[in-house]
């Protein structure tokens, strides 16, 4: 859906797409910014189409199309179930992704594709343990438009939006019966009891962290582990989705980065390690943005790995800002994706701060982002004045409430770091 003199597209779009999904309760608005997320990913649709089905795995609760340069109107859900004999049907059946055969023939008889169609690719829509909840369909009218390969990527794509259409329904069975909201306040307390109570004392380094869910159970994970030879671990994750099946992986994400943490493994290990958890207990249903950090405290040396997680923002004393991007691909959606470690040498009055998307993507009433521009300039103001560090973090939490002007739609977690 992008031009035809689009540059190639890859994994690496993904990243950017994800960015733009999830931030809504509204199932047809989340279903929009798929469609418009998947111009990055396969430059050769034409046409696509997002159907969701219910929990029950039957009952259509949304259908929308978009063409190459917009959205079309909303298409309707026939008999409240899809219809057999449909490409989204089969897919949804099989709950596997599919390259479509198109003639006129079919194109005219399938009710999910459009006249005009000469090629198709398909994906299912899966949610936590293979459930199926939707399908993706992209169209073309170029026979040879789509490869195996746009297939694979299409699937990595449906894999990663389909947590922010779970999360709506969960969201939506969670408001009409109490007992799921019974569970997910456990669920919360879980999650509440899993995050570091107190922040160490460490020599020449002030620690502290905040949390603020925007519900009862969260997707925010962040960690501070001891190593023995005044060496922490530093985690930080953010985990598609929200609600019970997040909380299950985020229970599982920390039990596995402390365990890996304590068992002196190499950093890469750590990530590698814990990227093959995601990806084979829960295949392409689940990742997460990661950062995770090696801190020698005497030499204020951090060494890193960020995978697809918001750049943290370091303040020097001189006041220069650097911000740290990331070096790799999120958990959880590819086998064996390639990471590398960087350094963070701290000095004399530098402060880092580490932060999950909750902070810079909140939004005011017009629609604008805190932004790491707001947040890079407010973190300058604190270095400046000399604000111990867990007050940064309350300011910050507080700068972004009232910019949005009241209670966050997406988990926000800060931690920082100031040298001294």
């Amino acid at each position: 859906m992008t031009e035809p003199n689009s540059p190639p597209t890859g994994p690496e779009h993904l990243l950017e797409a994800f960015q733009e999904i999830g931030r809504s309760l509204e199932i047809g608005r989340t279903a929009d910014t798929i469609l418009a997320g998947l111009r990055h990913v396969l430059p050769g649709c034409d046409r696509a189409t997002l159907c969701a089905v219910g929990l029950d795995g039957q009952t259509v609760v949304c259908r929308r199309a978009r063409g190459r340069d917009s959205l079309l109107p909303e298409l309707p859900a026939p008999a409240q179930e899809l219809p057999d004999g449909g490409t989204a049907r089969k897919v949804l059946d099989s709950g596997r992704p599919e390259t479509v055969a198109v003639t006129p023939e079919s194109a005219a008889s399938d009710p999910d594709l459009s006249a005009g169609s000469s090629a198709a690719v398909a994906a299912p829509l899966l949610g936590a343990g293979g459930r199926r909840i939707g399908t993706l369909v992209a169209e073309s009218a170029d026979p040879g438009a789509f490869s195996e390969r746009d297939c694979g990527v299409l699937r990595a794509y449906a894999a990663g939006a389909a947590p922010a259409i779970e999360r709506i329904l969960f969201h939506e069975k969670a408001v009409e019966g109490r007992e799921l909201v019974s569970e997910m306040e456990v669920a919360g307390k879980v999650l509440q009891d899993l995050l570091p109570h107190e922040c160490p004392i460490l020599e020449g380094l002030e620690v502290a962290a905040a949390y603020e869910p925007c519900s009862q159970v969260g997707g925010d994970y962040y960690d501070l582990i001891p190593l023995g030879e005044d060496r922490w671990g530093i985690a930080m994750a953010d985990v598609a989705g929200k609600g019970i099946p997040a909380a299950l992986l985020v229970a599982a994400l920390h039990a596995s980065v402390f365990s890996l943490a304590k068992s002196s493994l190499t950093l890469r290990t750590i990530v590698g390690r814990t990227n093959q958890l995601l990806y084979e207990s829960v295949g392409e249903t689940r990742y997460a943005t990661f950062f995770f950090g090696l801190l020698d405290v005497p030499l204020r040396r951090l060494i890193h790995i960020n995978a697809g997680h918001p750049p943290p923002v370091l303040v020097r004393a001189s006041g220069e800002v650097e911000m740290i991007h990331a070096s790799g691909l999120p958990v959880g959606l590819f086998p064996a994706p390639r990471y590398f470690e960087e350094v963070i040498q701290l000095g004399d009055g530098d402060l880092l701060a580490f932060y999950t998307d909750g902070i810079t993507e909140s939004a005011d009433r017009q629609g604008d982002l805190f932004g790491r521009d707001r947040l890079a300039a407010l973190l300058r103001r604190e270095r400046d004045q000399g604000v111990p560090a867990a007050e940064v973090c309350d300011n910050i939490l507080k700068a972004v409430r009232r910019f949005r002007g009241g209670a966050p739609d997406d988990d926000q977690t800060v931690v920082v770091i100031r040298a001294g």
